[in-house]
C-alpha cells in the first residue's frame, strides 16, 4: 500500500508582537476544531498525521514540514496539506503576479507568501498525490503556479508574470481545494469554517463515495455562506488520481495468476500497469524442444525475466530493451515444461503504462 501523510494546520489567533497588536483571534475561533475534524476524516484511511495549532504553526515549522514530507514521499504516494485560518495578500515581491499581489497563509509569527508554497511542493517526486485544501480568505489560487485545469467559471487563472521569472517544473500532481475566490473571503465561527464544516457534511462520516471533484460539487451546494469554493489542478494530474475516491490512499493489487499464455505467433495478451511497482505474472508450457520468443509490444518501457522449467523462482534469462523501442524480448531453447514471465516497468518508483506481451514459436 502507498504511503499517506498529512500536515494539518489550524489557527485560533496568532502573535500580536508580529502583527503590529493584531492577534488574529476574529473570525478563527474554530480552526483547531476544523483541524481535528479533518484529522477523524484522514486517520481511519491511515494517514500519519502532524498537526500545527496556533503557536505551533510557525512559518518554519508550516515550511519545514512540507520540505520534510518531499523528502520522505515517492511516487504513488499521498499527501494531504490543509490549512484553516486568515488568509491575506500583500504585493507582489518578485513581479509574477499581474494584479501585483501574492496571496498569503497567515502563520503565527508571520505571513508565507504563495511563492514559498510554491518553492515546497515542487520538491515532491513525479507520481506523488498532493491534495491541498485551504480554509481561509484569497484561497482561490493560494498554491503560485499556474492551474492545469479550473472547474469554477469564477476560478481566477494564475496570470502570466509581469516580468521574466525562473520557474520550477511541478513534477508531482496537485489537487488544490480553495474555500472562497481571490480577493474574498471564508467564513469562520465557533464550530469552524464554513468550507470544512461543508466539506465534513459532504463526508458523512465516511459514506462519500466520490472524487475530489465531486467533493468540490458537493461542498458547493451544500454551504451555506456567499464565498465560492474553488477547485484547481496543478501539473500532470493523472486520470487515476482525478478519478480516485477523495483523499483514498492508492493500493498495489495483488499479483494476480500467473496468467496463462497461449504459445501462438499472432495472439497477444495485453495489461496495464496501473501503480508504480506492479508487476504482472504470466505462465505458458512448452510442448516440445525448440526455440521460443517471448517478447512485449507498446510504448512502455518494461523490464521481463522468465524462469523455470516448472520453477517460479529459476531465473533462465532477464532482459530490458532487445524488443521494438524499449520492449523487451527473450528468445531460448526451451525444453517442454512450464515456464513463468514476470514484467514490471523499468522505473518501479514512477513508472505506468499498458503493453502487450506474447509468445511465439
Amino acid at each position: 500500500m502507498a504511503k499517506a501523510s498529512a500536515v494539518l494546520v489550524g489557527l485560533k489567533s496568532v502573535d500580536p508582537a508580529c502583527y503590529a497588536g493584531w492577534d488574529g483571534a476574529s473570525g478563527c475561533w474554530g480552526c483547531e476544531l476544523d483541524v481535528d475534524n479533518m484529522a477523524r476524516i484522514l486517520e481511519p484511511l491511515e494517514y500519519q498525521i502532524q498537526t500545527l495549532k496556533t503557536d505551533e504553526a510557525t512559518c518554519e515549522a508550516i515550511i519545514s514540514s512540507l520540505h520534510r514530507a518531499a523528502e520522505n514521499m515517492v511516487a504513488g504516494d499521498v499527501f494531504v496539506f490543509y490549512y484553516s485560518g486568515h488568509g491575506g495578500q500583500q504585493p507582489d515581491r518578485n513581479g509574477d503576479e499581474l494584479d501585483g499581489k501574492d496571496e498569503t497563509l497567515v502563520a503565527y509569527c508571520g505571513q508565507i507568501i504563495d511563492d514559498e508554497i510554491h518553492e515546497a511542493l515542487t520538491q515532491f517526486e513525479s507520481g506523488v498525490h498532493i491534495i491541498m485544501v485551504s480554509d481561509s480568505c484569497n484561497s482561490g489560487t493560494n498554491y503560485r503556479g499556474r492551474m492545469t485545469v479550473p472547474v469554477n467559471e469564477e476560478a481566477i487563472f494564475r496570470p502570466v508574470a509581469r516580468k521574466a521569472q525562473k520557474t520550477v517544473k511541478m513534477n508531482a500532481q496537485l489537487i488544490h481545494l480553495g474555500g472562497c475566490r481571490d480577493g474574498f473571503g471564508s467564513e469562520g465561527y465557533q464550530s469552524g469554517g464554513a468550507f470544512t464544516m461543508a466539506l465534513c457534511d459532504a463526508w458523512s462520516d465516511g459514506a462519500f463515495q466520490g472524487t475530489l471533484e465531486d467533493l468540490h460539487t458537493t461542498i458547493c451546494e451544500l454551504i451555506e455562506s456567499d464565498q465560492k469554493p474553488q477547485y484547481n489542478e496543478y501539473g500532470p494530474v493523472s486520470d487515476d488520481f482525478h478519478n480516485r475516491r477523495a483523499f483514498a490512499v492508492p493500493t498495489i493489487p495483488p499479483v494476480k495468476g500467473p496468467v496463462e499464455l497461449t504459445v501462438v505467433e499472432i495472439s497477444t495478451t495485453t495489461a496495464e500497469i496501473s501503480l508504480p511497482g506492479e508487476k504482472h505474472s504470466y505462465k505458458f508450457t512448452a510442448v516440445k524442444t525448440g526455440q521460443h520468443t517471448i517478447e512485449t509490444e507498446g510504448r512502455t518501457d518494461v523490464v521481463m525475466s522468465l524462469y523455470g522449467p516448472d520453477n517460479q523462482t529459476k531465473l533462465i534469462e532477464q532482459d530490458d530493451d532487445s524488443g521494438t523501442g524499449l520492449n523487451a524480448k527473450i528468445v531460448a531453447d526451451l525444453t517442454p515444461a512450464t515456464y513463468y514471465v514476470q514484467v514490471q516497468h523499468y522505473d518501479s518508483h514512477n513508472g505506468t503504462g499498458s503493453y502487450a506481451i506474447k509468445v511465439s514459436v
